[in-house]
């Protein structure tokens, strides 16, 4: 009887090891994990305490919306979901606000304050966008950028600082101490590892990860929306590619759409009344925001101000 001329190669070893290469052709990619956030100089009490009274001036400075506003439940509901997916070992006490001003941008103080201009909701496309401008800014503070760049023994001049806080800083670049110590201008280093981050967040919150670079490449392309923000954003080198890099080996994911209360609330956003940041700097100066945000409920709980 004629012996099968195709019968040599497929000795039980070999046949073992092919079953092994095509199990790791379509094994599952590993998931993403959070990067080991590093230490800084200045200790997590100290950050939180710095945080809290920033805020507390932010709330001086600029027009900020009340916690019962439609936008700010909405940010803070949506800055939950985010918050629960790091470790609970590595988190940090978020908190979610809404600025009333016309420009893009957002930015967090160390410790956990997030403010969010009522122009990035109404500039995203979607909610994955806005969702990956928030995993961003958390990404500065789960980095622990602004306290890395702090010498321990600066710590009691940055608090002492606070003081200096000026309307223009905060609503151009966020907020600048006049010290010149705890500056929210971030280094390409810092923007990339928090691009990383923020990626990694939306993936395990359903969100498309591209999202994040989708959003910054219109800013790029905007003359209207864009210059303040990538200001403080500074691009890391091809933002886009380094994402895509970071997410094409990940499990595939059904991600998600948009929600409901999105739609609705980018709307209302879009007939609340905002402020340029000229406006915002020049009411700073004579106390205007102070006394409206007081008379409008929206009053900063966290911290005194003194």
């Amino acid at each position: 009887m004629m012996r099968n001329r195709f019968s040599w190669g497929f000795r039980p070893a070999t046949y073992v090891a092919l079953c092994v290469l095509a199990g790791l052709a379509f094994a599952v990619a590993p998931a993403p994990d959070f990067p080991d956030p590093g230490h800084a100089p200045m200790s997590r009490a100290k950050q939180e305490q710095l945080g809290l009274q920033a805020a507390a001036q932010v709330y001086q400075q600029v027009p900020v919306l009340p916690d019962s506003s439609p936008e700010t439940q909405y940010i803070q509901s949506l800055g939950k979901r985010l918050v629960a997916v790091i470790p609970k070992d590595r988190t940090w006490p978020y908190q979610f606000h809404v600025v009333a001003q016309k420009e893009v941008n957002a930015f967090a103080l160390p410790g956990g304050p997030m403010f969010v201009n009522v122009g990035t909701i109404t500039t995203v496309d979607n909610e994955a966008e806005l969702a990956g401008v928030m995993a961003h800014e958390m990404g500065h503070v789960y980095m622990q950028h602004s306290a890395k760049r702090q010498r321990q023994t600066e710590v009691v001049d940055v608090i002492g600082a606070l003081a200096g806080v000026v309307g223009g800083s905060v609503a151009e670049t966020g907020v600048a101490l006049s010290a010149g110590t705890l500056l929210l201008k971030y280094s390409r280093k810092d923007e990339s590892q928090a691009d990383a981050f923020g990626a990694i967040v939306l993936w395990k919150t359903q969100y498309n990860p591209m999202a994040l670079a989708d959003f910054f490449r219109k800013l790029q392309a905007s003359t209207k929306n864009g210059p303040q923000f990538l200001s403080d954003h500074p691009n890391p080198g091809n933002r886009e590619q380094a994402i895509q890099n970071e997410v094409r080996n990940w499990p595939a994911e059904n991600y998600k759409t948009d929600s409901p209360e999105f739609a609705g609330v980018r709307a209302h956003a879009g007939g609340v009344h905002a402020y340029t940041a000229q406006e915002i700097a020049a009411g700073a100066k004579d106390g205007r925001w102070k006394t409206e945000n007081a008379k409008n409920g929206a009053i900063f709980a966290g911290a005194s101000t003194q």
